[in-house]
């Protein structure tokens, strides 16, 4: 019994010392509870939904605006025009614009249109043409036809499964390149591999770019993987195929400017961790973590308001953005500037930290 309580012993003073192994053990889970109640919340109440802002252009569409509104949609101001409401739904705001010609009420043979955002899930752009069926009756005594216009989407329907999952999962892939960066970091710096190239006068700048190119290029055939997964797999396998977008370029600059902050955060965990156990608690949780926040896990679309706020300041979120801009609303440079600037800020400044932080230890 004295060797068992010895041995007991022992390793609660390993425990005691390894405190990234304790975090993951109490920190991450509560962690986790917090941000995926919060963000399922509004799944499991009942009667709850997402609210969807919603606009409609027309004279004769007043009744129609003030029947539909309410039950999660709420109106929002009219675009000017038809074409300035393809472009506001292009970009989100609002969601869904409601078409009504002239004549709507007198003449049974004219058709309303629906023009909706391609991120909006299908059961919510279901649920808004049902009520405009409703409210088309209390205007006229036949039901109105109906044309659909997902804005943006190659699919020309409703949005899919695999145009959600393959961009999230391509960047949570692209973000785990901490693992394998910073354990390389680590070796080298155990077997003085770091100290020789610091003898040579070789600048930490210069080495920490140095590990840049080829994790840039692993990134690269990540996302080409994970595309190609997307495309063929995905279909061959019973499910949907992703249609990739015309502008490659745009594309192209979106996984450029994720792999970057990638990288950035990859360096940064290496130079603070000093063994293995605690790169991979960092990196790996953050990851999660980050995940889980960000809309990869849970689709931004099912949290509620206040989560997806909190959302926005997730990096995998501003990624997910561009992949979104690009893949799902057809968009131009202009629509991915903001989320890779945003990305492109992340890697300079996780970049510089990681530089600092050296240069504090040494000094």
């Amino acid at each position: 019994m004295r060797v068992l309580v010895a041995l007991w012993t022992k390793e609660w003073l390993a425990l005691s010392r390894d405190m990234h192994g304790l975090a993951v053990l109490f920190v991450m889970p509560a962690a986790f509870i917090v941000i995926m109640s919060l963000a399922l919340s509004d799944v499991f109440r009942d009667g709850s939904t997402r609210q969807v802002d919603f606009a409609v252009i027309g004279a004769d569409g007043t009744q129609l605006a003030n029947d539909l509104a309410g039950d999660g949609f709420k109106l929002a101001p009219s675009p000017a025009s038809e074409e300035a409401a393809r472009a506001a739904v292009r970009k989100g705001s609002p969601a869904l614009v409601l078409v009504v010609p002239s004549g709507f009420g007198a003449d049974p043979a004219v058709k309303l249109k629906v023009l909706a955002d391609p991120t909006l899930p299908p059961a919510q752009i279901a649920t808004f043409l049902a009520r405009l069926q409703g409210a088309a009756l209390g205007v006229k005594a036949s039901a109105p036809p109906l044309d659909l216009e997902v804005v943006g989407n190659p699919r020309g329907g409703k949005p899919s499964s695999v145009q959600q999952n393959v961009p999230a999962w391509l960047i949570f892939g692209m973000f785990c390149v901490v693992m394998p960066l910073s354990a390389l970091f680590i070796v080298e710096r155990r077997d003085g591999t770091l100290a020789r190239l610091t003898s040579l006068r070789v600048p930490f700048l210069m080495l920490l770019l140095g590990k840049v190119g080829p994790f840039f290029i692993i990134n690269l055939a990540q996302a080409a993987l994970m595309l190609a997964a997307g495309r063929y797999l995905v279909p061959w396998l019973g499910g949907e195929s992703l249609v990739l977008p015309p502008r490659w370029d745009l594309l192209a600059i979106v996984t450029a400017c994720t792999s970057l902050a990638a990288i950035g955060w990859g360096l940064l965990v290496a130079v603070v961790s000093r063994t293995m156990e605690q790169a991979t608690v960092t990196g790996g949780v953050g990851n999660i973590l980050a995940a889980a926040l960000g809309g990869i896990m849970v689709p931004r679309f099912v949290m509620p308001e206040s989560m997806q706020t909190w959302a926005s300041l997730s990096p995998m979120a501003w990624a997910l953005d561009g992949f979104h801009a690009v893949i799902l609303r057809q968009g131009s440079a202009a629509d991915i500037v903001l989320p890779c600037l945003k990305l492109l800020v992340l890697a300079a400044v996780l970049l510089a930290a990681a530089f600092w932080l050296h240069r504090r230890r040494r000094a």
